[in-house]
């Protein structure tokens, strides 16, 4: 029997939108995807790196705060299990709430003084940094010479989206990355004789393969775009800009959509969209219920789409698929593209510090638990060890190319997100970016109307946004 399941996208905000009134409780809201059997994590014994904190306070007792990670929540109680196993005097509870429920249940735990003590985080939190609702990490960073020790990661600990972008302290202690990645149907590829895709290929390879792999009857497509905000961000930064929309500042205070990086993105969605029709027409994507729509039915050749994927729901595909770095726009430039960073937060009113530091802490550098994030295959772990070892990168279920996803970590560079920081991530896409980029694909608007389009509307409402949000604290 096949497994019906969405994009992470999608589930995200389905999951926001269904949930009724008992939603404040843990586990609450629509149902997950099925939950996968992560492979058996990790069990070396703990380095120097992975070994526990001082102890904390007898009897503690922290709240772990998450936003339903459907399959990957399983790794979530084994780390919550491992850790009162190796710390006896420190109870955890996990709660997991569907993603919009987070961040409303948050924001009002924290205005009454009654907050989480760990959240694992997005960009939705920005807004409790500013405020100075959540715990500078920066003491207790500098306090623990092992985090400091960059090659024992895959990235910068201290390079975490939330500190370089709009804040001065740390506040986000990573646990994973995520990165982008182009899946292939090898079957359908077969079927056409057709070299896979390689990690040399540009954008003008996918056109030109992807133009051969769609069929004139209209039952297979050649591409399926990816969530447009991930698609966006990726195409721009492949570009080597000088400068992208929202950054450096949390909200832009002029947008630039209308530039030549800006431009080139619009034209990529319109020349496989409209001008040789090898991509799924976004009306038609809710029509496949398997995962990753029409790639996940077998429908597309190829998707664009993050690493996050492969775990959540291609394990069981019906056919041979395999993964590959996504194409290059300049040939031979090749950008760190973690799309952004998994961490964890530290409420400012938690009643323990310390145990919530420990806690934070075990789940980024200890290899058990980032075996366990590991084999949940949601978030590629950042301790090295742990990233490039055969349960990671090469499990039972893998398919070819699935080492990507670390070696994309790990690619040179400072690693560069290409999103605003938001109280909600989704916003502009969903009132702004998203139609636009369909009309594009249709014919109703050309990329240089879509591009002044997207200034009008963006300029007003970044700034809307920023008048709205506190001033940093010092």
């Amino acid at each position: 029997m096949k497994s019906h399941r969405m994009t992470r996208r999608t589930f995200l905000m389905w999951s926001a939108a269904t949930a009724g009134a008992g939603a404040l409780a843990a586990c609450a809201g629509a149902p997950p995807p099925p939950a996968q059997q992560p492979a058996e994590a990790p069990q070396e014994q703990p380095t120097a790196a992975s070994a526990p904190a001082e102890p904390a306070a007898t009897g503690a007792s922290i709240e772990y705060f998450s936003y339903d990670l459907g399959p990957a929540n399983e790794s979530r109680e084994q780390i919550a299990d491992k850790f009162t196993e190796l710390n006896p005097d420190i109870q955890v509870k996990n709660t997991f709430l569907p993603y919009g429920d987070t961040w409303n249940k948050l924001a009002a735990l924290m205005a009454a003084g009654t907050p989480p003590d760990v959240i694992y985080a997005d960009f939705s939190v920005v807004n409790h940094a500013l405020e100075g609702n959540l715990l500078d990490l920066k003491p207790y960073f500098d306090a623990d010479a092992d985090l400091a020790v960059t090659d024992a990661f895959t990235v910068d600990l201290l390079d975490p989206v939330m500190a370089k972008y709009g804040t001065q302290q740390l506040y986000n202690l990573l646990i994973g990355t995520w990165v982008p990645i182009l899946y292939f149907n090898m079957d359908l590829f077969d079927t056409a004789g057709e070299p896979y895709p390689t990690e040399n290929w540009t954008f003008d390879d996918l056109r030109a393969t992807a133009a051969k792999l769609t069929t004139a009857d209209g039952e297979q497509w050649g591409i399926q775009w990816g969530t447009t905000l991930d698609q966006t961000g990726w195409t721009w930064w492949l570009q080597k800009p000088a400068d992208f929309w929202a950054v450096p500042q949390a909200f832009p205070a002029k947008t630039t959509w209308d530039s030549p990086e800006g431009l080139k993105v619009m034209e990529i969605y319109k020349s496989m969209g409209l001008d040789d029709k090898s991509a799924v027409p976004f009306d038609l994507m809710g029509g496949f219920q398997q995962f990753g729509a029409a790639f996940g039915a077998g429908k597309s050749a190829m998707v664009l789409g993050g690493d996050w994927d492969a775990g959540w729901g291609y394990r069981d595909l019906p056919f041979k698929w395999g993964m590959t770095f996504i194409p290059m726009i300049n040939e031979g430039y090749r950008p760190n593209l973690n799309t952004t960073q998994s961490g964890n937060v530290i409420a400012a009113g938690t009643k323990n510090k310390d145990a919530a530091w420990q806690y934070a802490r075990f789940m980024a550098a200890d290899e058990t638990a980032q075996g366990y994030i590991g084999a949940a295959a949601y978030e590629t772990p950042v301790f090295k060890k742990v990233a490039q070892s055969d349960a990671v990168m090469k499990p039972d279920w893998a398919a070819p190319g699935y080492e990507t996803r670390v070696k994309a970590a790990m690619l040179p560079g400072p690693s560069l997100c290409p999103y605003p920081l938001s109280t909600n991530l989704w916003e502009f896409s969903d009132k702004y970016l998203d139609p636009t980029v369909v009309q594009v694909t249709t014919g109703e608007m050309t990329p240089q109307e879509a591009v002044a389009l997207l200034d009008k509307e963006g300029t007003p409402h970044y700034q809307q946004l920023k008048d709205a949000m506190p001033e940093p604290q010092s």
